[in-house]
């Protein structure tokens, strides 16, 4: 099983975001949160039974990019992103765009905090836990990726425009470190 890791305080303004991670998920069945601000607002990636959805919530409702049916594999290692860069939501499995859907609006946020390896709930606390392990999770305040597919970066860059970058590889006590100038060190 992974460990849930939390991250109440994260510097995202308004406008294009990308949210991805390394994984080798044990199993998908049923609901599954893979990194995520939801709770009426905000944004996640999901794995449910396979698939991958990255949602943000804009203007009163989500917009969705979800794939059509199961693209995770149990056992093997997949790199996901969700990207949203202001005119459109899209969903990429290992370098490949899976699903997109037009979308426009201001992000509602909230004070939750950004849950690796579980769906957040309305305490704050995780529901809906990942089965498996989660690697090099980074949020940034860019579109990174456009177009139909890119090479994925076997370990990720902390840059400008990188908010968390959390390898999730090391952990020192109860936190793992955060390679982004944020230095906002996910908690157990």
């Amino acid at each position: 099983a992974s460990d849930v890791y939390k991250r109440q305080q994260l510097d995202l303004p308004q406008g294009p975001i990308t949210l991805e991670c390394w994984l080798r998920g044990a199993d998908f069945t049923g609901r599954r949160g893979l990194v995520a601000k939801t709770e009426n607002s905000d944004y996640g990636l999901f794995c449910s039974d396979g698939t991958i959805d990255f949602s943000v919530h804009l203007d009163g409702k989500y917009a969705s990019a979800t794939s059509s049916g199961a693209v995770l594999r149990a056992g093997q290692w997949h790199h996901v992103a969700g990207v949203f860069d202001g005119e459109e939501v899209r969903v990429y499995v290992d370098g490949k765009r899976i699903a997109s859907k037009q979308a426009k609006g201001r992000r509602r946020t909230n004070t939750l905090p950004l849950i690796i390896g579980a769906d957040v709930s309305k305490r704050g606390g995780g529901t809906s836990n990942f089965t498996g392990r989660i690697d090099e999770v980074r949020l940034s305040k860019v579109a990174r990726y456009l177009g139909d597919s890119f090479a994925p970066p076997a370990r990720h860059t902390p840059d400008a425009d990188t908010v968390l970058l959390a390898p999730c590889d090391r952990d020192f006590g109860p936190w793992s470190i955060d390679r982004s100038a944020s230095h906002a060190h996910p908690q157990r």
